[in-house]
């Protein structure tokens, strides 16, 4: 497993550890985020070390493939206007439905999925920007 597949599942394992835990548990939420920040710079580091050595192509299929699953991801979110017709989730009102939709997204890795959508968006601009 390289560095950045490390990083990225431990980032992954702290969102659905903080989306479990309980509003009141903040020493441990703050644990937490804390080492999402430090995951973050270490990633943002050996990114910009290592660079993409792909070809082109292979760069735009993945980015097209995590475009579509964070589009997955999204539409298996509650869709809050719908939502106000009266279901179970109702009495949660519209502050419970934006959590739940939160805690999906956590839970199927969406911040990841943004930041590595970033990064080759970033790799795919700078060879744009230097005729690679």
């Amino acid at each position: 497993m390289s560095d950045l597949d490390r990083i990225f599942s431990e980032l992954s394992e702290i969102s659905l550890k903080l989306s479990d835990l309980p509003e009141d548990a903040y020493d441990e939420r703050a644990e937490l985020e804390g080492r999402r920040e430090a995951l973050h710079a270490e990633a943002a580091g050996l990114r910009a070390s290592i660079g993409d050595p792909r070809p082109t192509p292979e760069i735009e299929t993945e980015l097209e493939s995590l475009r579509e699953r964070l589009q997955q991801i999204k539409g298996s979110q509650i869709d809050v206007v719908s939502q106000q017709g009266g279901s179970a989730l109702e009495s949660a009102g519209s502050a419970g439905t934006f959590d739940i939709n939160r805690q999906i997204a956590a839970g199927q890795g969406a911040a990841e999925l943004e930041a590595r959508i970033n990064d080759l968006e970033r790799v795919l601009a700078d060879r744009a920007d230097s005729g690679s």
